[in-house]
């Protein structure tokens, strides 16, 4: 249940990206998701916008 244990980490807290590569460490996944999630930053990450934008 890794969106709740996120919401949990993140609830009125203000967390840094140290936080979450600590919590990445701690999920029960592949190294190789491990590390593709913790190239993932505000920056970079677009979610599912580019396919929304596709489809219209």
């Amino acid at each position: 249940m890794p969106y709740e244990q996120l919401h949990e980490l993140t609830r009125g807290k203000k967390i840094t990206m140290d936080d979450f590569r600590t919590f990445i460490d701690g999920l029960n996944v592949s190294e190789e998701v491990k590390k593709e999630l913790r190239q993932i930053t505000p920056m970079n990450y677009t979610g599912i916008a580019g396919l929304l934008v596709e489809s219209k």
